[in-house]
């Protein structure tokens, strides 16, 4: 067992002690929800997140943990914080954005080439989203890494002309990705979370975008072991908590929890890409497919996305948020290019 796991294991075994110690005395509960399938280390990270909670507060807060969705999806979790049946929850920038649209500004496809250039410019983009989505209610208590999202497909997909012809399974919540895929020339088929399995078997979809940690622990690339390598578009993820539950807590116990969080956000970033990189070779290893693709397609797949820019800007995302993020791109761009 890695440093690494070791680390988060311990904790897991600090959270099981501390939450079996103190259910009677724990003044909060705070109920928190996550796709993060069960059993992974996002899992094992926020279960050693809360025990900390705990710590901080002497057992005055309790972290319960409803993962791998068993409270819904991220529109569910998000309209049960809103009646007060969850107060947090971990959720990518797709859920997010059913909050406030700007949140796609940072998941355009097809708008970023690497890690590098996507801080760089999220650096200075997500200030702006944890503003937008306090005046919504919901307050982000740190930022995280979910991953790049690539397809996973029954049969070999190289160009878009390959993905028109496939039945893409699309979130039947987020209606407004649901629409940059068709306004890139796509046909999603709305479908949740608990059937795209036997949508798998039945034939209903053929084809998914989906993170590649996400990937692995959902298991779905044995029903789709070809993943085009092709960097979509980046995920990141926030652990946000709703201002019913957050108003719960004293002055005293919001800088506790949002110190704590902060610097477990700061570990998952760490040690999320380093898993991105072992959960692929771990799917290899059991026969998924990675497929190379040319610079000629690679070309096409840009042009593609690029069609559905001029209906996210000013429809999903305002204008100026939308050239403020491909300011800041061409500006790192050009700052790597000028390099000696």
């Amino acid at each position: 067992m890695g440093t690494e796991m070791k680390r988060l294991f311990l904790g897991s075994l600090v959270y099981a002690a501390l939450s079996g110690a103190v259910p009677a005395e724990a003044r909060v509960v705070l109920r928190l929800g996550t796709m993060a399938p069960k059993g992974s280390s996002w899992e094992l990270i926020l279960r050693r997140m809360g025990a900390e909670w705990s710590e901080a507060t002497d057992g005055e807060l309790r972290l319960r943990i409803y993962a791998g969705g068993t409270v819904g999806d991220e529109g569910e979790m998000i309209r049960k914080m809103r009646i007060g049946q969850l107060q947090a929850a971990a959720i990518s920038n797709a859920g997010l954005a059913e909050i406030d649209p700007a949140a796609y500004a940072l998941m355009l496809p097809m708008m970023f080439d690497s890690y590098e250039e996507w801080d760089y410019v999220r650096q200075q983009i997500n200030p702006i989203l944890e503003q937008r989505l306090a005046d919504k209610g919901f307050f982000v208590l740190a930022w995280s890494d979910i991953g790049w999202v690539y397809f996973f497909t029954q049969s070999p997909m190289h160009t878009p002309s390959d993905l028109v012809e496939m039945k893409l399974a699309g979130s039947h919540t987020e209606t407004r990705t649901n629409d940059i895929f068709k306004w890139a020339g796509f046909h999603p088929v709305p479908i949740s979370n608990v059937d795209t399995m036997t949508g798998f078997q039945t034939g209903l979809i053929d084809s998914i975008y989906l993170p590649i940690i996400l990937d692995e622990g959902s298991q779905i690339y044995r029903h789709a072991p070809n993943m085009t390598d092709m960097k979509w578009a980046p995920l990141q993820g926030a652990l946000v908590m709703h201002e019913k539950g957050w108003t719960k807590l004293s002055t005293t116990q919001q800088k506790d929890v949002r110190r704590i969080t902060r610097r477990i956000g700061a570990d998952l970033r760490r040690t999320n890409r380093d898993q991105e990189r072992r959960s692929l070779e771990a799917m290899v290893k059991r026969g998924l497919n990675v497929i190379e693709i040319s610079d000629d397609a690679l070309e096409q797949w840009h042009s593609v996305a690029s069609r559905a820019y001029p209906r996210v800007r000013g429809n999903l995302v305002d204008v100026e948020l939308f050239d403020r993020v491909q300011e800041l791109r061409d500006e790192f761009r050009n700052q790597q290019a000028n390099q000696p």
